[in-house]
Parts: C-alpha cells; sequence; structure tokens
C-alpha cells in the first residue's frame, strides 16, 4: 500500500494565509499598544494597584526588597517577580513616565519595553560623555558659522504628520481612560464634523 503524502498549498493560498495573519498581527498590536499605555494614564490599572501594593509593603516590614517569605505573607507570592518589578517602578515613577509618554509617539506592545526605553531616554549622562557629545557639535557649530549665512532661529519646525493608525490609537486610548463609549465618540464627532462642513454665512 503506497504511503500518502500531504498535498502542499499553492502560493496563492499561502499568499492569503501571509496577508490574513498579518492584518491579525497588526490587530492584536495595536490592542497591545492601547492596553500598555492605558496602564501607565489609569489610576485603577493592575499594575498600578499592585505597584502601591510593594511599596506599602516595603514601608511597613521597613525593607527593601520583597522575599519569597513577604510575598507569601502577602498573597503576591504567584505573581512573576518581573510584573512586580515593573509594577513597582511604575507607581514610583508614574509622573515622570506619563509625562514622557506623552512626549513620544512611540507606543508600547507591554510595559517591560516601555519601561526599558524609559530609563535608556532618562539615563544620567556622564561628565565625559557629555564633553565628547559637545565637542564635536561645538566644532560643527563653529564651521557652519564661518562658512554658511546665519539661519533664520525663528523658522517653525516640521512636525512630524501622524498616521491615521497613529491617531485611531491615540483616540481610543484616550476614550478607555476617560470612559467614554465609542459609540457617544462617534455620534459626538458626527455632530461636530456636520457643524464644521456648514457653510459660514456672508455677511451683506
Amino acid at each position: 500500500m503506497k504511503k500518502q503524502t500531504s498535498k502542499l498549498p499553492t502560493q496563492d493560498e499561502l499568499k492569503v494565509q501571509g496577508l490574513n495573519l498579518a492584518k491579525l498581527d497588526a490587530k492584536e498590536t495595536k490592542s497591545l499598544k492601547a492596553k500598555t499605555t492605558k496602564v501607565v494614564f489609569s489610576e485603577d490599572s493592575f499594575e498600578m494597584q499592585l505597584g502601591k501594593l510593594i511599596v506599602n509593603i516595603l514601608k511597613i516590614e521597613n525593607v527593601k526588597l520583597i522575599s519569597k517569605e513577604l510575598a507569601k505573607k502577602y498573597g503576591i507570592h504567584t505573581i512573576s517577580k518581573q510584573r512586580k518589578s515593573d509594577s513597582k517602578i511604575l507607581f514610583e515613577k508614574r509622573v515622570e513616565i506619563s509625562t514622557w509618554l506623552k512626549s513620544i509617539k512611540t507606543r508600547f506592545t507591554n510595559l517591560s519595553s516601555l519601561l526599558k526605553s524609559f530609563a535608556k531616554a532618562n539615563k544620567p549622562k556622564t561628565s565625559d560623555e557629555t564633553k565628547s557629545q559637545d565637542e564635536p557639535k561645538a566644532q560643527e557649530n563653529e564651521t557652519e558659522s564661518q562658512d554658511s549665512p546665519k539661519s533664520d532661529t525663528n523658522e517653525p519646525k516640521v512636525q512630524k504628520k501622524l498616521t491615521v493608525s497613529e491617531i485611531t490609537l491615540e483616540v481610543l486610548v484616550q476614550l478607555e481612560i476617560h470612559g467614554i463609549s465609542a459609540r457617544d465618540f462617534a455620534r459626538e464627532f458626527n455632530s461636530q464634523y456636520k457643524e464644521l462642513k456648514v457653510p459660514s454665512k456672508k455677511v451683506a
């Protein structure tokens, strides 16, 4: 009896599968980014509550780290160390992190990567690093001042345009944070959009 071999899918079938998976990935990534952003701005998020709990435990027990015994004592031993650590950092630096996140366009799929980028962006520079970075700039500015005419410092900076996807993500995050339903937002959006579209009457 001949052994039956499974028939391989065609290239067109594989392309369709790839496109469908890419759409699912984009949808999931968008959802994760919105969820992570909400975690930072919401005082009621799980991570904020966990971070507050850990900080209070450390103060009451007068220690700097949560040991296995303390974790069991307060019932948080089943929560991963990474999540406990991230939550503590978020709670302690919630003001700085939220301010930093508002100032950038990048959004993150998880809290760990967000905190890592925050730490990197806010890493204090040593005197040697500052000096080595300032020297080339000083030389460059000196060369420009000698070789090229002065530029207009009052010229407005060109701001990077957001994509439709980025704007939509920010709107969804704000709706979640402020507890506004998508239906109410859509109704209000349509109402105000119609008002903007109404041509203003010319005064005779």
